[in-house]
């Protein structure tokens, strides 16, 4: 076989030696100027069809050309080389050497490319700013039992479970918070978000849960709902002391169908459904909990320094028990000390 160009014998490609061939024949081609979008609130750069947070400005300008490259259907690309050139602030200049190959061929080709980055708006913060929301979660006390800080742990708790979803979602987001009745209001993104956040906080706190729906309107024919999760913390929380039937209990553990609690009398522990400790009397909080000196142990028992009278007193010792320092944490309540732990 011989090129139907200029004559020369040998393998040819479409009738052309491998000279003449590639001397008439690109394999890789890019837009003069390229166009990279920055959100002006979220500072996340749209690159290969996705919002994406980039350390350094430059490595989106990089990736963005680098998915711009257009490669002929019949080469392939081995190796990208790409330089970058700062022109101004917003303005940069690209270039790229690629390797490739064309049947046996090896082939490298140049291209350039000048990159602009540009201020816009993307679909997650359009929505926030306009407060988009599909679902309500409101976050409620049983009774008056609910203080700034509980508010604030479970407020922070809240947007921890939200940002950790917000990781592998970009819909994930809180429009706004809300104080209401003696809670606040979350207004989510989506109602997936809002039920796995409820589910969430009823599985921390043991709280009670309920949901209802209401239509919005209609959207390319289906109906659009708004969904409101209500989420009642139960009056307890984990290592309070609560009575029931005028027996002492530590609240041990929280979750979505029973607490475990333990009798301080007995030191033994026990599972009571959530719905048995609605109306629970809460007796003590962590706050209540005082520090007593150990002045001597035995098997059985502890004796210490009373944390307010300072008279010597006895404790019982629960079995299997280690101190780990000279004091041990009881609880005061009606004239009488009860054993807590380290």
């Amino acid at each position: 076989m011989f090129c139907v160009k200029c004559g020369k014998e040998g393998r040819t490609y479409d009738s052309l030696c491998s000279e003449c061939y590639l001397s008439s024949n690109r394999f890789t081609s890019v837009p003069e100027y390229l166009d990279l979008t920055i959100c002006a609130h979220c500072d996340e750069y749209y690159v290969d069809r996705k919002w994406k947070h980039y350390d350094a400005e430059e490595d989106a300008v990089r990736d963005f050309a680098e998915e711009s490259l257009l490669l002929r259907h019949d080469a392939r690309l081995q190796v990208l080389e790409t330089g970058i050139d700062k022109m101004d602030a917003k303005n940069y200049r690209v270039k790229m050497l690629a390797h490739l190959l064309h049947e046996d061929l090896e082939v490298l080709e140049e291209n350039d490319t000048t990159v602009r980055v540009k201020r816009g708006v993307c679909p997650k913060c359009n929505k926030i700013q306009g407060n988009y929301f599909e679902s309500i979660v409101q976050v409620r006390p049983t009774g008056k039992r609910f203080s700034d800080q509980e508010k604030d742990e479970v407020l922070s708790r809240s947007m921890r479970h939200v940002e950790n979803v917000a990781k592998e979602s970009r819909e994930a987001f809180i429009a706004k918070v809300a104080q209401a009745h003696g809670g606040f209001d979350l207004y989510v993104s989506t109602i997936a978000l809002g039920k796995t956040l409820s589910r969430d906080l009823v599985s921390t706190y043991g709280a009670e849960y309920k949901e209802s729906s209401s239509l919005q309107g209609q959207k390319d024919g289906h109906d659009i709902y708004r969904v409101t999760y209500l989420v009642r913390l139960p009056p307890y929380r984990v290592r309070d002391i609560v009575s029931i039937r005028d027996r002492l209990y530590l609240v041990h553990s929280t979750g979505p169908q029973s607490a475990k609690l333990r009798d301080l009398k007995s030191n033994e522990f026990l599972a009571v459904p959530n719905v048995d400790l609605r109306e629970v009397k809460v007796v003590g909080t962590k706050s209540d909990v005082v520090d007593a000196v150990v002045l001597s142990e035995s098997e059985r028992e502890f004796q210490i320094m009373h944390p307010t009278t300072f008279a010597t007193v006895e404790i019982k010792k629960p079995r299997k028990f280690e101190r780990t320092g000279d004091t041990i944490k009881v609880f005061p309540y009606e004239g009488e000390l009860y054993f807590l732990g380290n």
